[in-house]
C-alpha cells in the first residue's frame, strides 16, 4: 500500500500494567485512493516500522506492507522498497482485502441461508429423534439393535416434521362387529 506522509506525532512513552515501558506514535497519511487516514504505531507490536517512521517527513512516500492481524485490524508489518509489491494475501486495498484468484467465499457475512438454516432445523429434529428413540427402547429392558432405533427415531421425526401421518384410534376404522 502506498501511502503519502501528511504529519508523524511526536513519541509518548506510556508505562504497561507489567511495569514495562513503550513508545507510541499517530501517523496521519494519504492512501493510493486518496483518502486521509491516521494509524497509532506501537514500539512494540513492529519495531523496525516504528523507528523508520520516527523519521518520515511530511510528503514522504512510503511503500507499506499491511496485514490483518486475528482481530480484523490492518497491522503495518513492514517497509517495501520502492516498486516492490507485498504477497497477494496481505495488500491492503482501501478496506478490502486482495483474495488470491478462485476464492469463491463471500467475506463479511457469516449468517446461515434459509436453506442452510432448514437443515440445521432438520438435523437437530433427528439427533432429538434418535435419543428419544433410544429412551422408548431401553425402558423394554431388551437388547438394541441399531435398526430399531432408526426406524423408530424415523417414525419421531416423520411425526414432529409432519411428513407422516400418525393414525389415532379414534380415526381408525371399526373392525369390530356389533
Amino acid at each position: 500500500m502506498q501511502i503519502t506522509v501528511i504529519d508523524v506525532g511526536t513519541p509518548n512513552t506510556h508505562t504497561a500494567k507489567n511495569g514495562r515501558s513503550y513508545q507510541s506514535m499517530e501517523v496521519t497519511y494519504k492512501g493510493d485512493n486518496g483518502q486521509v487516514s491516521s494509524k497509532k504505531l506501537m514500539s512494540f507490536s513492529n519495531p523496525d516500522v516504528f523507528n523508520q517512521a520516527k523519521s518520515w517527513e511530511k510528503g514522504t512516500a512510503v511503500n507499506i506492507n499491511a496485514q490483518k492481524d486475528d482481530n480484523g485490524y490492518w497491522q503495518w508489518i513492514g517497509i517495501l522498497a520502492d516498486g516492490e509489491q507485498a504477497p497477494a494475501s496481505t495488500v491492503a486495498q482501501g478496506s478490502a482485502t486482495v483474495k488470491p484468484a478462485g476464492t469463491n467465499r463471500v467475506t463479511g457475512s457469516n449468517y446461515e441461508t434459509k436453506e442452510e438454516r432448514a437443515d440445521r432445523q432438520i438435523m437437530i429434529v433427528r439427533q432429538s429423534s434418535l435419543s428419544n428413540a433410544v429412551a422408548t427402547l431401553t425402558t423394554h429392558g431388551t437388547k438394541l439393535s441399531a435398526n430399531d432405533v432408526i426406524n423408530l427415531a424415523k417414525t419421531y421425526e416423520a411425526w414432529v416434521l409432519g411428513k407422516d401421518k400418525v393414525v389415532d384410534l379414534d380415526d381408525m376404522e371399526d373392525d369390530i362387529p356389533v
